[in-house]
């Protein structure tokens, strides 16, 4: 059953985890940019739209770093001291493009590193719902998506990559990580196999 307070969820069984889709990995401009990103906008937006009518939890997962780098991985520090930094909160580069931007009652947790689970709040967030399944889509698959959706299932939470909402730098990157998820276990499917 359904439950809110003041527009929020408190109960929902499935949640989709919107990762990384920040203007600094979407537009082309960005140091992170990856390629396949902005061309998963739309689908995202219909995924996001289905799952908001059946009262699914939508979480935004948002990488932000401090402006000096220094709680980012050691091999990007490179990018603040050249004067490159990304996910810096506030700035237009750690926001979510408008075509997917969050909505009122979604949930939004930040992170510094790959999985979405590490050093953040996430799991008892989504035990706190009640969440048995959770649908992984965002950018990019070898990093955050793959991390994401292994931790995920780690923790035994049916998880499933959305594979058309996912993206890599290209697509020999994203089929090559889709192939290695799958042999782990994980369902990645596209979603309109999930609207059905």
């Amino acid at each position: 059953m359904t439950q809110k307070i003041d527009g929020m969820l408190t109960h929902a069984e499935n949640a989709i985890l919107v990762v990384d889709m920040q203007n600094d990995w979407v537009l082309p401009s960005s140091p992170m940019h990856v390629a396949g990103a902005a061309a998963t906008l739309p689908t995202i937006a219909k995924f996001l739209e289905y799952g908001r009518a059946n009262d699914w939890a939508v979480i935004y997962i948002y990488r932000i770093h401090r402006p000096s780098g220094i709680d980012a991985e050691s091999f990007r520090r490179h990018f603040f001291l050249e004067g490159k930094p990304f996910g810096i909160e506030g700035t237009f580069g750690a926001a979510i493009p408008d075509a997917i931007a969050p909505k009122d009652g979604d949930i939004k947790i930040t992170k510094q590193r790959f999985s979405a689970f590490f050093g953040t709040d996430l799991d008892l967030v989504l035990r706190g719902l009640g969440v048995k399944n959770v649908y992984v889509t965002g950018t990019q698959y070898p990093n955050c998506i793959r991390a994401t959706a292994v931790d995920s299932m780690g923790l035994d939470y049916n998880t499933t990559v959305v594979t058309d909402c996912c993206s890599a730098a290209t697509p020999a990157v994203a089929d090559a990580n889709i192939y290695d998820i799958r042999n782990m276990g994980i369902p990645c499917i596209p979603s309109i196999d999930i609207m059905k």
